[in-house]
């Protein structure tokens, strides 16, 4: 395995980033994801104001959420995230004001690569991709954002959708891989 060395060790972090920015900070948001009702808002709020690249006003998250990479994370104003649901921020994530994400809703902004036939895949480079999800978005129970995608303000992505590819604003979309099924107030 001795060429594979570099793969394994190619991201650089300090120690202290390690105990500090992913320990702790780990530990403090893990732990808010178990208290229930208002108490436990409260304290999902005041955490992720601070982990966060961006949070505005009104932040919903219930418990049992998982943001990853919250510093590359950016959340506009009113946004909620309901129970189960999985937002990578490692390629960047930016999600638009009243936009609400459904329970086990998953939204990965990276890929690994798989081009190498002589590497095991799980030693792959990744591929970042950041995901931006516009303002007033309905994201709906189950459904899944792939890397490097745009949705559009003011669309509906149905309940277990994969989406593969950029939204238009207003769009619905359903189904694997998602497709257009209509247009919100027509």
């Amino acid at each position: 395995m001795p060429k594979y060395t570099n793969l394994l060790v190619s991201e650089k972090i300090s120690l202290w980033d390690a105990i500090v920015k992913y320990t702790l900070r780990d530990f403090f948001l893990g732990t808010a994801n178990i208290f229930p009702s208002s108490i436990g808002y409260l304290i999902r709020r005041v955490f992720y104001k601070l982990a966060l690249r961006k949070c505005g006003e009104g932040l919903l998250m219930k418990p049992f959420a998982t943001i990853l990479f919250p510093e590359r994370v950016s959340l506009g104003n009113h946004v909620s995230i309901n129970e189960y649901s999985l937002l990578d921020g490692d390629g960047e994530l930016a999600v638009g004001d009243f936009t609400r994400i459904s329970a086990h809703v998953k939204i990965i902004t990276h890929i690994l690569s798989f081009e190498k036939k002589d590497v095991p895949l799980k030693l792959q480079e990744k591929r970042k991709k950041g995901v931006t999800v516009g303002k007033d978005v309905l994201l709906g129970a189950g459904c899944t954002l792939l890397p490097g995608i745009t949705i559009g303000d003011g669309a509906i992505i149905g309940a277990g959708a994969v989406v593969t590819k950029d939204v238009r604003a207003f769009a619905i979309m359903a189904g694997v891989p998602a497709k257009e099924i209509g247009e919100r107030g027509k």
